[in-house]
């Protein structure tokens, strides 16, 4: 960090702001590209960090607490326990009277930039760039999404585009959320390990025409680098370029000459590929159902073989058994394999320094999903080795009592996800417990597995939930030194039969739920009743693709309270 203080002494700044993010605002980023982890050695995939004179403090939310004091020196680095937004870091320095800050206009938001601006008025922000460098230029091969699994032809999305641009009069619409960009186009690369997005944006003229922004992209479809795209948008006369002011980075305002006319419009590519169609809901169906006998050949195997093994053996079967699925294309996310202790960091991942064995009488978190042609998954359970606690009994059942309430719930078409948070978190509250992250988050098909705007959350996001739409449901309970559980489905929304003025959820993820773990007398009637014909489902439904000992124990796993 004393580089950076040099240079913050050279050009007159208080304080240095380090984004978790890169010009693709709320995107996955890879290893190499984790200037936050080089600076402080912190890996998690939501942080911000901001370097003074003489420290350095490093905002996480609640998911990443734990890891974030373990990954960090203390002496250098205060870990603070709040959502990692400038705005924080900005009310952070203003007590402490520091007014001149840098940062990368790269990786933060015109919107953000100009509520910063507006509301910290005694403030001065100076985009000196990337101090850092941490950025890739490995090449990435793009290939075209069949549309037997997209469900729409390129053409047909492309013409929505167009007809706005026609009614608003402009000339062109910069799309720069990389997931937008992939979705429009029905394009896919290899680039990230566990999203297959295309990390580029997209030019799209009135006419239909069709131009993407980035380097190094192997593709039939017209390309600009980014040197390229700075001298297009030097050298273009008084056209109108519509652009989603949370997903474009400020950069490129100082990229436009002044004849360029820059006119707010939200990205309409958000709430077209939130809603699912016909084709994409199929998919996440039937590759969930895939997901299920892979999850439940990895519980029957873990049953009879658990006896030495360790958090990383479990994440090589389970990928073992993944891959041997249908359509199989990579997993959604490093998978979180938690043993004991460890199951209270939220997003602990193992590594060969930390790999725990599993522990008799312990309980085990396991958090993984995949990425399948046809769809996305993520599910999370929790298992016991050997012999649970009362607490854990307990623990476990309040949470499940979360996780059916949400799963149950029915709702007005059009209410916004974050007032559905509390339809779980109530039942956490009545036995004094509670959780730092959301209760649910959208879910992209065959994309990002956290996908906005929609999500269910106290923080989250105001936008109306319609169906077809995906999310998770995940409530939890993790308690530092012990465990940490977690019970997450993925479930779409659908018009309820009777009224479709409101919208249910019905449930994705086909995988038992332990029922060791179960106190049946802490269940209402009608709880008992939803978990015996999930399980009766689950069993119905993945039988016919398992083995005589599979079936036998999925029996079992399933059978009634």
């Amino acid at each position: 960090m004393e580089t950076i203080r040099e240079k913050m002494i050279n050009h007159g700044l208080d304080a240095y702001v380090v984004s978790h993010g890169n010009r693709f605002i709320g995107q996955d980023i890879l290893p190499q590209e984790h200037k936050i982890q080089k600076m402080c050695g912190f890996t998690g995939s939501a942080g911000i960090l901001v370097v003074v004179k003489d420290k350095a403090y490093l905002l996480v939310d609640g998911r990443y607490e734990l890891q974030a004091r373990q990954q960090t020196d203390a002496k250098q680095v205060t870990v603070i326990d709040q959502m990692p937004r400038f705005k924080i870091v900005c009310d952070l320095l203003n007590e402490q009277r520091l007014t001149n800050i840098g940062y990368d206009a790269w990786c933060h938001s015109v919107a953000e930039m100009e509520f910063l601006k507006r509301k910290y008025r005694d403030m001065n922000f100076y985009n000196v760039g990337d101090w850092i460098t941490a950025d890739s230029t490995r090449e990435v091969c793009v290939k075209e999404r069949d549309v037997r699994y997209a469900g729409e032809k390129r053409a047909d999305k492309l013409k929505k585009v167009t007809d706005m641009l026609k009614e608003k009069q402009g000339d062109y619409y910069l799309f720069t959320s990389a997931d937008s960009v992939s979705w429009l186009l029905n394009i896919y690369a290899d680039d990230l390990p566990y999203s297959p997005i295309v990390r580029a944006y997209a030019l799209v003229s009135k006419e239909g025409d069709i131009t993407l922004v980035a380097d190094n992209l192997q593709t039939d479809l017209p390309v600009k680098t980014w040197q390229e795209f700075g001298r297009f948008m030097q050298e273009q006369q008084d056209v109108t370029i519509f652009y989603d002011s949370h997903t474009m980075p400020e950069k490129i305002l100082s990229l436009a000459n002044e004849t360029i006319k820059m006119h707010k419009s939200t990205d309409m590519c958000l709430e077209l590929k939130a809603v699912k169609n016909e084709t994409e809901l199929q998919g996440m169906i039937a590759c969930h159902k895939r997901d299920g006998v892979a999850l439940v050949k990895l519980l029957s195997w873990l049953e009879n073989n658990r006896q030495g093994l360790s958090e990383l053996d479990v994440v090589a079967k389970l990928h073992e058994f993944r891959a041997a699925q249908p359509l199989f294309y990579s997993d959604s996310f490093a998978t979180i394999a938690a043993s004991a202790e460890n199951g209270a960091v939220v997003h602990y991942q193992p590594t060969e320094n930390t790999n725990k064995p599993l522990i008799e009488n312990s309980l085990f978190l396991l958090d993984s999903g995949g990425q399948y042609l046809d769809g996305t998954t993520d599910v999370t359970r929790t298992i016991v080795i050997g012999e649970p606690s009362q607490e854990m009994i307990d623990d476990f059942t309040t949470v499940l009592k979360a996780h059916i309430a949400l799963a149950r719930a029915r709702f007005p078409v059009g209410t916004a996800g974050m007032k559905l948070d509390a339809v779980a978190r109530v039942q956490m509250w009545h036995q004094c417990l509670d959780y730092k992250h959301g209760t649910g988050h959208g879910v992209s098909c065959f994309g990002n597995v956290h996908e906005g705007p929609i999500s269910v959350s106290a923080a989250g996001s105001e936008y109306g939930l319609q169906a077809g739409m995906v999310l998770s449901d995940e409530p939890g309970v993790y308690k530092e030194g012990k465990y940490g559980i977690r019970i997450e489905n993925l479930q779409y929304t659908a018009n309820v039969e009777q009224n479709p003025e409101f919208l249910e959820f019905k449930y994705l993820t086909k995988v038992p739920i332990d029922k060791h773990l179960i106190n049946k007398y802490l269940l209402t009637e009608g709880e008992r009743d939803w978990l015996n014909s999930y399980h009766q489902d689950v069993y119905d439904t993945l039988t016919p693709y398992l083995n005589s000992d599979e079936r036998k124990w999925l029996k079992g796993a399933c059978s009634p309270l």
